[in-house]
């Protein structure tokens, strides 16, 4: 009986962690912390960072605060290394990127943090915004009689 419920597979399972803002007002050095959790189960992380800085109104409002618009993103793994580190001060996508393994082709277990800081503004429609997007990729067991992900 029990060989006819099929082979245990392994597939993957994707968990992200999103951040993101619209400055609807002055905010300087506004500043957001999350984290997420890695185990050794994890065989990928990877992170998309995006901004879109307001038109030229935003500036005009006040200029001696938002010459200088931008937002920082520092990600640290358990031990406090900065595994990534971005600022954008205009409208910019970065490149998805994948955030690399130790030598041990293993990333430090346990809780990762994420830092953000950001100079905005935002007038009805005009608003400074970004999104940054975590990605952890697990694998995972398909047990045939149920056919979902079980992280182990």
């Amino acid at each position: 009986m029990e060989q006819l419920r099929g082979d245990v597979g392994l597939d993957t399972a994707i968990e992200t962690t999103v951040v993101e803002h619209a400055f609807t007002n002055a905010e300087i050095n506004a500043e957001w912390n999350e984290q997420f959790t890695i185990d050794e189960e994890v065989t990928k992380i990877g992170v998309y960072f995006k901004t879109e800085m307001a038109g030229e109104i935003i500036r005009e409002l006040l200029p001696e605060v938002f010459d200088f618009r931008e937002v920082s993103v520092e990600i640290r793994d358990p031990a406090g290394e900065v595994r990534y580190n971005a600022t954008h001060d205009t409208t910019k996508t970065a490149p998805y990127l994948l955030i690399e393994p130790d030598f041990d082709g293993r990333f430090a277990s346990g809780e990762w943090d994420i830092f953000i800081t950001g100079t905005g503004g935002g007038i009805v429609s005009e608003q400074d915004n970004f999104l940054l997007s975590v990605d952890v990729t697990r694998t995972c067991t398909i047990y045939p009689q149920d056919d979902i992900c079980v992280v182990d």
